[in-house]
């Protein structure tokens, strides 16, 4: 039986390799800015751009769970979530669904506000210039932004080690391996053909880098 359900593949590579990659470009972006290297920030935001264009598209074109058809925004099943005799097993939890497209939100409102702001010293954002009488308002949506970031990057990080560690439910391992672990018969197991996806994500991810280091 526990061989069955390791089988159950519900993660293709490009998506996780999406996960990992956003890990990484919201470290390097948030340590960038703190550090106030801006020159260095802004390729990790106009990258960490490109990857969350790369999420929308592999919502419609990606294997089944990668797809937003998958996703249950049930407001009666996300609120029964807080129950004591809540036993969800499904993959797609209703309030998991919510935080990935909030998140998402997020960090294309933080991504797209910082191609147009300013610190008014001695960085201007690349299309600064197209909104000359807007740069103060842009800066503040930004800036404003990384503090619901902060936020929703805490509440996620609790999530997951309550999942891991007090459900056991593994989901570190998922998102490693792309196997499901849970015993449900209606689980669908996907059979992914990875190459165009991750051939998307990098194309995606690093052409807005390539474009940005043209113009500069």
């Amino acid at each position: 039986m526990k061989e069955n359900i390791r089988n159950k593949k519900i993660w293709d590579l490009p998506l996780r390799l999406f996960h990992i990659s956003l890990i990484l470009l919201v470290i390097g972006s948030i340590s960038s800015a703190k550090m106030n290297m801006l020159d260095l920030h802004q390729y990790f935001g106009v990258a960490l751009l490109g990857l969350v264009f790369f999420r929308i598209l592999w919502g419609f074109f990606g294997t089944y769970y990668s797809r937003f058809r998958s996703f249950n925004l049930s407001i009666v099943d996300a609120l029964s979530q807080f129950s004591k005799t809540n036993n969800i097993t499904s993959i797609r939890t209703p309030i998991g669904c919510y935080s990935t497209i909030i998140i998402m939100m997020v960090l294309l409102s933080i991504s797209v506000s910082g191609l147009f702001s300013s610190d008014d010293i001695l960085y201007d954002a690349p299309l600064s210039f197209l909104t000359p009488n807007l740069t103060s308002d842009w800066t503040y949506i930004h800036n404003i932004l990384h503090y619901f970031l902060y936020i929703l990057i805490g509440i996620h990080v609790l999530a997951i080690l309550y999942y891991q560690i007090v459900k056991k439910m593994k989901i570190i391992e998922r998102v490693l391996d792309g196997y499901s672990r849970i015993e449900k018969i209606n689980i669908v197991s996907i059979n992914e053909k990875p190459l165009i996806g991750i051939f998307l994500l990098l194309i995606l991810t690093f052409s807005p880098i390539l474009i940005l280091l043209y113009f500069n």
